[in-house]
């Protein structure tokens, strides 16, 4: 768990407000349809239950675009509040520097494997990040290797901000929330509301490891 782990838990927060309001308007509409079948054959009770199962279905399309944009734009504000408090914390700090890193990044003999390492062990602290970003990035305009090109190119873009992995775990979480809120990993596809009802019932069991260590 870091600094910003309230950030997660106020996402987890959201969306669960977001999952309880789509299942109320689901429900309203299994409600309907179910009295719609009880109606059986009495023609007057089929018609009553026929208009209220059409106003309940006209509810949720209405309810299901106002919940995830209402969510959407809180999650985007979460990210955008997350990415000012870390860039805030990762100003560069003369005193962090291991020279002795800096050193064995200079000689160029590094592996890719190794900036790799160097990334993970340097993670809290944001002025190796970016030292090992601006050597990857002459590395991989020196290699003629394009695996390791491309390797190094996106660690050192990964690196160069300073942020590690917080904001790589935070985009993690958002595409679990994609997939629970029925909308695919890139948030662009659209499930029946039976399953995104259902989908949304694994939000707990697959996003609670990443917000605890958020």
């Amino acid at each position: 768990m870091s600094e910003f782990n309230h950030f997660a838990k106020e996402l987890d927060a959201a969306f669960k407000a977001a999952r309880g309001e789509y299942a109320a308007a689901y429900n309203a509409v299994e409600q309907a349809r179910k009295a719609m079948q009880d109606a059986g054959q009495d023609a007057l009770k089929r018609q009553i239950a026929t208009l209220q199962l059409q106003e309940a279905e006209n509810k949720m399309r209405t309810e299901t675009a106002r919940i995830w944009a209402a969510f959407d734009a809180k999650a985007a504000e979460l990210r955008s509040a997350l990415e000012k408090e870390v860039r805030a914390s990762n100003l560069a700090d003369p005193s962090a520097v291991d020279s002795n890193a800096v050193e064995l990044m200079k000689t160029g003999v590094l592996t890719v494997d190794d900036y790799f390492g160097f990334a993970d062990r340097y993670d809290g602290n944001p002025t190796m990040l970016k030292l090992i970003g601006y050597y990857a990035k002459e590395a991989a305009d020196s290699t003629d290797d394009r695996k390791d090109r491309v390797a190094l190119t996106v660690l050192a873009q990964d690196c160069a901000k300073g942020t590690g992995k917080t904001l790589k775990a935070w985009d993690d979480l958002m595409t679990t929330v994609n997939y629970c809120s029925g909308r695919g990993g890139n948030g662009s596809r659209r499930q029946t509301p039976g399953v995104v009802a259902h989908m949304g019932e694994w939000w707990d069991q697959l996003s609670g490891e990443i917000i605890e260590n958020f």
